[in-house]
């Protein structure tokens, strides 16, 4: 009996060592792994209003003192970041310097812009001629914080201050300028360019171009030097 054990025994063992042994399935691929995105980092909170003011006026306050008498306007860092904006954007900066002095009557004779038309922006050109590009940079690097967020709360929260920079500045920097009689014809209540390429430019330039050639260049001049302040590229070429 024990020897009939031992050989069924060994007769099954045989059996299932023979046996073909039964397809594993293969495990399932692993799920790759993503890395992870570091989060943004989280903008500055604003300060309140007033204080935020005040923080402004002290750093532009050395950057020009003909400045003085426009920093006492509030919301001064929105007002930044909306002109900056309007610029890069090519539309007219006139709502947030809405508190600017009047310019006068446009004065035009013989179809031809007067040049008392030009001189009534004197007074501005000279206030951006005496601004220091150095100590406006400084300040912009002080305010970077603020100004980033003032900036993203305007609906670009993925952009910075140095693109606006340089996209604002730029489009002063390539606007056309026209130094000699620029012509122009009247349309209902206002004049239009009598030249098609002046008439076809943006909001930006065509402000440039009522200030007069002189002027322009005054304020082309102090952009491009802000640009190298900051730290960024100039303009490759002028506006066709």
């Amino acid at each position: 009996m024990l020897v009939g054990l031992a050989l069924v025994a060994a007769a099954v063992a045989a059996y299932f060592a023979l046996r073909s042994p039964a397809p594993v399935a293969a495990p399932p691929p692993a799920a790759p792994v993503t890395k992870a995105e570091p989060a943004a980092p989280q903008d500055a909170p604003l300060p309140p209003p007033e204080q935020r003011d005040t923080s402004v006026r002290g750093q532009l306050a050395e950057v020009s003192p003909q400045l003085a008498p426009y920093l006492t306007q509030k919301d001064l860092l929105e007002r930044w970041v909306q002109v900056a904006n309007n610029l890069a954007e090519g539309r007219s900066p006139r709502e947030p310097l809405s508190f600017l002095p009047a310019p006068g009557k446009f004065l035009v004779s013989g179809g031809t812009i007067q040049a008392k038309s030009y001189a009534r922006y004197d007074w501005f050109a000279a206030l951006i001629a005496s601004v220091d590009a150095k100590k406006f940079a400084s300040a912009v690097q002080t305010l970077r914080p603020l100004l980033t967020t003032a900036y993203h709360s305007l609906g670009y929260p993925n952009q910075g201050v140095d693109e606006l920079a340089r996209r604002s500045l730029g489009r002063l920097v390539r606007a056309p300028v026209v130094d000699g009689p620029v012509e122009v014809v009247e349309s209902g209540a206002l004049y239009k360019y009598k030249d098609a390429k002046l008439e076809t430019l943006g909001p930006v330039e065509k402000h440039l171009l009522r200030m007069g050639a002189k002027n322009e260049k005054i304020v082309q001049q102090k952009a491009s030097e802000v640009l190298e302040a900051l730290g960024l590229p100039q303009p490759t070429a002028k506006q066709p």
